[in-house]
């Protein structure tokens, strides 16, 4: 499926950039608001939440009947979500970029937003800042090492943190090559699909304590939330247990141990 998307990606980008070129995206990047500190509202006490946003997925179908995601949002941060990952890619997730603009700009919405796409090229970056989002998503089995460190890079001088997901100790290896400061770690085995915190523990043992540790996926409720904390982890990105959750704020409170039994 990764094989399958990236290979849309690339050409979709291929035709948005001859529609609306850099030069029109650099135009909207001058008016776009300040970037907000991503990385400083990850790390404090306890594990933070990255709430995402999402309508579908290709293995799930369509994860929350009545997605509305301005409201999901407002609900994730009267909850106490510390970040918001927002999903601009229409094809396989149902949402789009300009759904990051409208949760990046709304008034009522203070967190940092991430731009979640397969990014493949320079385009979606220059796309992320201008809609006003404050940090992109890397993958780095998206990406060759050398375009990793380039697009790393070229972020950074836009103003917008980078989170570099990996999956394996070859993917941290390339991360750290490319100076990421957050790295995530997909907490699903890509061979058997299936959630393992202890592979995720030995990962997480790769990474210098100057990184802020993301454990990206599978996160299935409050013990999930102890576990990660417990190896180390400052963050999670949590997308379908929220979105799955009949009172998403609720749940993100349970998830922190916010108001409601150890």
């Amino acid at each position: 499926m990764l094989e399958e998307i990236v290979r849309y990606k690339v050409a979709e980008t291929t035709q948005r950039k001859q529609a609306f070129g850099i030069d029109r995206m650099l135009s909207r990047i001058e008016g776009a608001r300040p970037p907000r500190d991503f990385a400083a509202r990850l790390v404090g006490q306890g594990v933070s939440i990255i709430a995402e946003c999402k309508y579908r997925s290709p293995s799930r179908g369509v994860l929350r009947a009545d997605y509305d995601p301005l409201q999901l949002a407002l609900d994730y941060q009267a909850g106490g979500a510390s970040a918001l990952s927002v999903i601009a890619d229409s094809r396989f997730f149902g949402n789009a970029p300009h759904i990051v603009g409208q949760l990046a700009n709304h008034p009522g919405l203070t967190l940092p937003v991430m731009y979640k796409d397969f990014i493949v090229d320079e385009y979606q970056v220059f796309e992320a800042r201008a809609l006003g989002a404050d940090a992109v998503l890397l993958i780095v089995r998206c990406l060759p090492a050398n375009t990793l460190g380039r697009l790393h890079r070229l972020a950074t001088e836009l103003g917008l943190q980078v989170l570099v997901e990996t999956f394996d100790e070859a993917d941290i290896d390339q991360a750290l090559a490319a100076d990421a400061s957050i790295i995530g770690i997909n907490n699903r085995d890509l061979d058997t699909f299936q959630v393992n915190f202890d592979r995720t523990a030995q990962l997480f043992g790769r990474l210098p304590a100057s990184v802020i540790a993301v454990a990206e996926s599978g996160i299935a409720g409050r013990e999930d939330m102890r576990t990660v904390e417990a190896i180390g982890f400052s963050a999670t990105l949590i997308g379908e247990r929220l979105l799955a959750a009949p009172d998403p704020q609720l749940e993100i409170r349970h998830l922190l141990g916010l108001g409601v039994p150890a």
